[in-house]
């Protein structure tokens, strides 16, 4: 049955070289023979320089608008509230005056503008919230009262009465015993879940500017625009105190999972034909389990009809979990899932056989590298401070706009986005009932591009760190698959030396690769906004040109990934430039479609069956622990408030740490697969040109080095 296996496949392999052959002249000349050829070249030149030059050219200019952003702006402007003149509460002059203060909330009844400085009435800093209640306008002793009066500029209290104070909106009319909130102060009966509002006014004559008295039902309106952010601060704290009680566990987990992951990538090197098919088990019975169960759970919801509500938006997800339509979308989605799996593993049985090969090589690969597995954490750690700068600068430029003041009539609760600008300069003293109020900080022309230059900035930053890490491995990795005695000739520094080879010579080409990735990358980005403006018109024609666009560059940018990918591992084998590596990359592809569509997809779907049993077994074991159904571990588990709160961060957590280390696979996957395919077109296993391939794949493909094996 084997040989009949072997000999099937050694007549597809002539019948597609056959093919290959006759369309030599669609897709560029095949590779011939060459007796100096032993793997990467050792004489390079340097690749694609004026792509470096203007990188670096950017990378200038980056750095100098950074300086500039972060001497013009100032990001505390964004993060603490700010008064009535664009002083930042806490900051500077205001260092004692952490809190702002309003001086007529009932003006502020849109949740924006309680939280935002845009509230059409002044607001002053102040050192701590009142902690009572409080109105001027009913005073009899004037001199005691306007000590305790909060006010713009304390300075007029002495010229002028609690009325012209008030009238002149210099004070404020009256205030609430508060508490500071996101640096604002805000009313207790506001802050309250229970309680009647009216009941909390009853003690206090409350007027406001105008000298009307402020009912409850004015204060209720207030409230209840807060209800949303109160509702989200108590979620927030909630989470804030989940992570504080469970952060430990949490990273216990974690490293279970980089554990077992490291243990997975040993076990391939040996089992990887038995752990494949083990992992095809493994989610073939996850996915029927769940469909089963969750069919289970449709029927048995079936009498009851508070189960067929309709979907509405709730934190409490144990709700979801009670209606049937949740069940039976499990199922149909797990069903479908199951079945497609099952067809392609029996359609594709023995490409897997291949597949499964390349997969072993490329963890004896690994294993014969082993700082390979640990190289991709410093491009996590070069991207992860890229964003950090990039934040910063972005922060910086946004609050580099100029101060926006707008006029405001205290006897006229008026939007304040609808009020004229104003030029606080005119407004030195207050003796009048209109005021020059601190609006916002107005974005330029010239600031937004400064932004669209910082973003693409991150983009082309990002994809060349990845660029230099896919082809600094894919120079080691075609050492290793170019070299005939493996593993006993592989170099020591094998990844190493491929760092040092990409740095010195090929920085220009991932320089060029990453430029069209962040090309794409941006419009995509420009498109995005564009849709969310266009939204609003609701027009059927506009939406569907938008999805296309969208789709269209998706794609685009994917395929550009590939090819650049690819290319990436033509220059470290042949050191040329990035436009000839992805003509020479996609042209071999092309000669060598049918292999390229099923084994290189296959592999790439039984490696991401791997990350799926790794991260679904630490996310599961998770799930049973932190939810207190593990018993003899019932001690350890922390009081929380929602317990799939860790198993979700877990589960996210120990994806990353998967894709991290599985990225590394499919590198290996991809420069292995790639020499393969040149391996093939240039050698025959005669004696003057033999195979480098494995052992292994050479007897599933039916091919042999003859000069070793004449049997």
């Amino acid at each position: 049955m084997k040989r009949l296996e072997n000999e099937e496949l050694s007549s597809q392999t002539a019948l597609t070289d056959n093919r290959n052959t006759e369309r030599t002249e669609d897709y560029g000349k095949s590779f011939e023979y060459d007796p100096e050829f032993k793997g990467p070249i050792k004489n390079r030149s340097c690749t694609d320089i004026i792509c470096l030059l203007l990188f670096l050219a950017f990378w200038g200019g980056w750095i100098a608008l950074a300086v500039i952003a972060f001497q013009r702006g100032d990001p505390k402007q964004l993060i603490f509230p700010t008064d009535w003149q664009g002083r930042i509460c806490g900051v500077g002059e205001m260092s004692g005056k952490p809190y702002l203060y309003f001086f007529d909330l009932t003006k502020c009844i849109d949740l924006g503008s309680v939280l935002l400085s845009g509230c059409p009435t002044p607001q002053v800093c102040t050192s701590e919230c009142p902690n009572r209640t409080f109105t001027s306008l009913i005073a009899t002793d004037e001199i005691s009262i306007k000590s305790e009066m909060i006010c713009i500029d304390d300075s007029q209290k002495d010229k002028q009465t609690v009325r012209e104070l008030v009238f002149s909106g210099n004070c404020a009319p009256f205030y609430l015993k508060s508490k500071p909130l996101a640096g604002r102060c805000v009313p207790d009966i506001f802050m309250s879940s229970q309680g009647d509002t009216d009941e909390e006014l009853a003690n206090n004559i409350i007027q406001d500017v105008n000298g009307k008295n402020i009912s409850g039902d004015e204060m209720t309106l207030a409230k209840e625009s807060l209800e949303t952010m109160l509702n989200a601060r108590e979620i927030g704290e909630k989470i804030f105190q989940d992570f504080t009680a469970g952060w430990w566990l949490m990273l216990v987990c974690l490293l279970i999972s980089m554990v077992e992951v490291f243990l997975w990538i040993l076990l391939m090197k040996y089992f990887a034909g038995v752990m494949v098919w083990v992992s095809l088990l493994c989610i073939t019975g996850l996915l029927s389990f769940v469909c089963y169960y969750s069919v289970k759970k449709y029927l048995e919801l079936s009498d009851s009809t508070a189960s067929d509500a309709d979907f509405t938006f709730t934190t409490n997800v144990e709700s979801y979990l009670a209606l049937r339509k949740t069940w039976l979308a499990i199922a149909l989605i797990s069903g479908i899932v199951l079945l497609i799996l099952l067809l392609m593993v029996i359609a594709l049985r023995t490409r897997i056989r291949i597949a499964i090969s390349l997969i072993k090589e490329s963890s004896r690969a690994i294993s014969s590298m082993i700082s390979s597995l640990f190289f991709p954490l410093i491009p996590y750690l070069l991207q992860f401070c890229l964003f950090i700068f990039w934040g910063a600068v972005a922060m910086s430029i946004a609050s580099s706009g100029k101060a926006v003041y707008r006029n405001v009539d205290q006897h006229n609760g008026s939007s304040l986005q609808d009020s004229p600008t104003c030029d606080p300069k005119d407004f030195k003293e207050i003796t009048t009932d209109i005021h020059c109020v601190f609006s916002a900080y107005e974005s330029e022309s010239n600031l937004l591009r400064a932004q669209i230059y910082n973003v693409f900035g991150l983009f082309w930053g990002i994809f060349f760190i990845i660029g230099v890490c896919q082809l600094s491995l894919a120079i080691a990795f075609a050492t290793y698959y170019w070299t005939f005695n493996k593993p006993k000739n592989i170099p020591s520094f094998a990844v190493a030396s491929g760092v040092g080879t990409c740095l010195r010579y090929h920085l220009g080409s991932v320089a060029f690769g990453s430029l069209l990735i962040a090309v794409l990358r941006v419009i995509r980005v420009i498109l995005e906004y564009i849709d969310q403006k266009l939204r609003k018109y609701d027009n059927k024609v506009v939406k569907v040109l938008m999805c296309l666009c969208k789709c269209c560059f998706w794609c685009l940018e994917n395929l550009v990934k590939f090819i650049s990918r690819n290319a990436y591992i033509m220059i470290g084998i042949y050191g040329k430039n990035f436009c000839t590596s992805a003509k020479d990359a996609f042209f071999l592809l092309m000669r060598n479609i049918a292999r390229v569509v099923v084994l290189d997809k296959v592999v790439d779907f039984l490696l991401f069956l791997g990350k799926l049993v790794t991260v679904g077994t630490t996310t599961i074991a998770a799930f049973y622990f932190f939810s207190g159904r593990i018993h003899f571990l019932k001690d350890y588990v922390p009081s929380l408030n929602y317990y799939l709160l860790p198993v979700i961060t877990v589960a996210v957590g120990s994806y990353l740490i998967a894709s991290c280390f599985f990225s590394v696979y499919s590198m290996a996957v991809d420069t292995l697969f790639l020499c393969f395919l040149d391996d093939c077109e240039r050698n025959d296993g005669s004696a003057e040109k033999p195979y480098y391939m494995p052992r292994e794949l050479m007897k599933i493909l039916g091919k042999k080095n003859k000069f070793k094996d004449p049997e």
